[in-house]
Parts: structure tokens; sequence; C-alpha cells
């Protein structure tokens, strides 16, 4: 399969579009797809790096305008017009139709969409403002809304597939693997990450660092990752110089080993936000550009995090304030690590990746569920459908959640398995056992619904229960789920009737999967 991706970094728009961009072109890679990229040759573009990576790269011309224009004038970011970027984007196929093309750009819309429409497969659009119309296969924006997929109503196709919200943030792998060995955070703060991305003109990292310096907080330790294209750095080096327990760090493929030994970090309000989420890192956010602004109030209105205000307002004294206020609230600290990570759990390109090179069924694999798949059970039975499918409907609360998933874990009449995709977590199966009889409760990812996976999982599941132990399987599915009732009826269950608006099947042990 071959991917194609049309993106920019400049001084001026900031990096974070090529970033993600690479981390999903890792992922695909990895599953064997042949991987090329679109740039422009702007100030600050990172071509460069794209090519370390092994990865082509067409460059197009850029403009002296866009090499010093300022400001979020989102449609002169681009440098010409969509016309013209449309042509030379075409000439840069070079008459090759690639499967997929994925545009992550500001200065992208509906007409150059269109326009390239002929000449590749399906289209991806990696989007955050929600302000102008897309023609596209699959949308995606990792920001968190209130208003979730509604906010895309009326912009693209009603064919287009929604992948909303950051459960599909593109953290590079590093975030989920040392999410999975961190440390629990007590709500101490004796360390602290200092990072604005890669540009940070407002210097930020700088009045961050005065207000770090102040009696009250000179005592911290302090990381600090000046950004490739940051116009301040000497001025900092100074700082950091003058300021004991400051290390100063260039830039870095990831930031995941920082966050990780952190207690708090202070940063922007754009892509970083996720990656501190995933790792649960509590954080003092600052808005650094317009762009940032509606997924970080949204968070906010949540208290997800601890928004201050734009750059422009902020001041040493301000920060130092604010930081000061968090430190002294440990309760606070600790429940915005957690609350964190059961937002972002660092999967989000392998999500993307299973939509753009679905798994096969046969390649499918069951695993028994382990300590650290407590969040993805908790954000599966939280799921809104899977909420209105089970019997008792109401949210199962974090706490709740945690006593009841520790307790079957250990309970030797309970067996909980996960769904494996090419090491994606895409679902669950228990059988707790009353007597002679097996009861089965399961469940698939929002993401995977669809493609006929529940008699997979439930055959999968039944065939090692089996195997440990003959059992009488007893399943109860609320009437009007008819995808439920669907795969029992096809893996040889028998209805037995009903009951309060519950369907009983069951089947005997002696009985193997009829399917599949």
């Amino acid at each position: 399969m071959k991917v194609v991706f049309r993106v920019d970094a400049s001084a001026r728009m900031g990096v974070g579009h090529l970033m993600r961009c690479l981390t999903l072109a890792e992922v695909l890679r990895e599953r064997g797809a042949q991987i090329s990229f679109v740039c422009r040759e702007h100030t600050g573009n990172l071509i460069p790096l794209v090519r370390q990576k092994a990865m082509s790269v067409k460059a197009l011309p850029t403009t002296e305008a866009n090499a010093t224009e300022t400001g979020e004038d989102y449609a002169s970011w681009l440098g010409v017009t969509q016309a013209v970027d449309a042509e030379q984007s075409i000439e840069a196929l070079n008459g090759e139709k690639p499967d997929w093309l994925v545009v992550d750009h500001y200065g992208l819309d509906i007409e150059w969409e269109q326009r390239l429409r002929p000449h590749v497969g399906k289209l991806i659009v990696i989007d955050d403002l929600a302000n102008r119309h897309h023609d596209c296969d699959v949308l995606l924006d990792q920001n968190f809304s209130a208003e979730g997929e509604r906010r895309y109503s009326g912009l693209v196709p009603d064919a287009c597939r929604l992948l909303a919200g950051p459960r599909y943030a593109l953290l590079r792998p590093e975030y989920a693997d040392y999410r999975r060995k961190h440390r629990f955070r007590d709500g101490q703060v004796k360390k602290v990450l200092v990072f604005f991305g890669g540009s940070d003109p407002q210097n930020m990292t700088g009045k961050t660092l005065e207000a770090l310096s102040r009696t009250d907080l000179k005592d911290l330790e302090v990381d600090v990752v000046v950004g490739a294209n940051n116009p301040h750095r000497k001025s900092i080096e100074q700082q950091a110089f003058h300021r004991p327990f400051t290390n100063l760090h260039e830039p870095r493929p990831h930031l995941a080993d920082l966050m990780a030994k952190a207690d708090l970090a202070l940063g922007a309000g754009g892509a970083t936000t996720w990656e501190r989420m995933c790792l649960g890192l509590p954080a003092v956010v600052i808005l650094i550009a317009e762009n940032q602004r509606p997924g970080t109030e949204a968070l906010a209105a949540v208290k997800l995090i601890q928004y201050v205000g734009q750059a422009s307002d902020m001041t040493p004294e301000s920060i130092s304030k604010e930081v000061v206020g968090l430190i002294s609230n440990p309760k606070r600290l600790i429940e915005l690590s957690v609350q964190n990570q059961l937002m972002v759990d660092g999967l989000g390109a392998m999500r993307v990746r299973e939509v753009m090179m679905p798994t096969d069924t046969v390649k499918l694999q069951l695993r028994a569920a382990y300590q650290e798949d407590m969040i993805s059970y908790f954000n599966w039975a939280n799921d809104p459908e899977v909420r209105k499918n089970a019997i008792h409907t109401d949210p199962v609360p974090w706490a709740a959640h945690t006593e009841w998933f520790t307790k079957k874990l250990s309970d030797p009449n309970s067996h909980l398995y996960v769904l494996d995709a090419a090491g994606l977590p895409v679902g669950q199966i228990r059988f707790d056992e009353e007597g002679k009889q097996a009861r089965i409760d399961y469940s698939l990812d929002t993401l995977v619904r669809g493609r006929g996976w529940g008699a997979k999982l439930v055959s999968l599941g039944s065939d090692i229960l089996q195997k440990i132990k003959p059992t009488e399987l007893l399943a109860e599915v609320k009437t009007e789920n008819q995808a439920s009732r669907s795969v029992f009826l096809r893996l040889g269950f028998t209805l037995d009737g009903s009951n309060g608006g519950l369907l009983i099947f069951h089947r005997n042990p002696e009985k193997s999967n009829e399917v599949l």
C-alpha cells in the first residue's frame, strides 16, 4: 500500500503538523506501507528530518513572503494559492495513484481536495479547526470537544468517517511504552518540565524560567526543552546557566522519558497536551497560538488541565503564582493525573492505522487480560453503545471499576480476555463461572464494529474456556440488541426464551462453534 502525506512545517506555523504525520507514517510503515511526503521548503521546514527517517520527500518551492510573515492567516501559511499547490502536488505524485493521501494543513480545504481526488485512492484529512469544508473519506481531529463529531456536521460528506477525540491522538509509541511502566504520581512536586513547542515566538520558555527562579520555587529541579525553531535560544541558555538545578535539553524525538520523570509541566496547549495526559503529567497550560484555543478551553471546562490564559497576558509573577497554587494542592494534582490517563492512552496512531489498513480477521488474537488493561476495560464499559445494551445502563464510576476489575482478575471463577489486532486492544470478553455454567459478557471497540468481529471474539473466547474446563455457556441479551443476537445464533447457541426484556441463550460444552 502506498501512502502520501501533504504537510508542512515552518518557523511560522510550527512543527506539530509534520511531527504527528511522521508518527502516523512510522506506524503505517511498520505494517508494510510505502511512505512518501510532499512538503514546501518554508523557512524552518523539517524536510531533512523526514529524509533522515528514510522516507522520500518531494520538496515544493517556497516564497520569500512566507519566510518573513507572522500571524495566523492560515490561507497564507501555504505560501501559494490552493490551485497552484494542487497542481504542484499532483506533479509530485509523478503519475502514481497512492492508496491514501493524508493532508494536514490549515491552508487547504475542499478546493484543493477536489483537485486531488482523481489522483488518489482515498483521502484522509487531519484537522483541528472545524472551520471549513472538506471532501475526504476520513477526517481525524484529535482535539477534545464537548461537541465531538458534531463539530463537523455539514463540513464533510455524509459518508466520511469521523475519528474525533484524544483517543486518536497521534503519539509516538514511546508514550504508551513509558505509560505501562511509569510510577504512580503522589501529588508531590520536585521536578518540573518546561516545553513550549518547536518555535515559542513569545518566549514563554524564558518567562517561565524567570518565574521558576523566584524564592519559593528556586529549589525545584527543572528540565527545559528548547524547540528546533526557537529564536530565543541564547537568552534561555543564559537563564538556565544561572538557575540552579536546571537541565537544558536539545530538540528530541520525544519527551516521554522527561515527562515520566516530571511531577508537573508548564507548556502550550498543542499536541504536547496529549503527550502529557497520556503519562498522567499535570500541567499549567498557556495558550501560545489561536488554533489551540478550542481544545484548550474545552479541556479546562471539564477541569482536565490547569489553563491560566494566553501568552500575551502572562508575566513571570502570574506564572509563579499559578505554580505555587497548584503545588500546594496535591489532591488536585493526583486527580488531574488519573483523569488525564483515562482520556489518552497513547494508541491513537495504531487506531488510525487500523482504519487505513484493517487487520485480517484470521490474524486476530485473544490474550489474557492483565492489570494494565484496567483503563481499556473502563472506557469500553462506558462506551455509550455498550451502556445502552447493558443490563444496568448507568455510567460506571472509576473508583467502582478499579475495585471490580482488581477483584475479577484475582477471581478463579472469572476469565477475562482482550481481543488484539496487531498489538491494538479492540475488545474484551469475560466468562463468569456460576456452578456448571459460565455467563458471557463481551464488547467491541467502536473502532471495529461492523466488521463481524463479535462472532470471532466469542468463538476465540469459548474455545479457550472449553480447553480449560468444558462448560455450558450462558448469555443474556437485550431484545433490541440485534448484533449480539445474531452473534450467538451464528455460533450455534440456542434461544431458550426471555426474561424481563432479556433473551436467554445457551450452548452445551460438546457443541463447537459453527462458524469461523
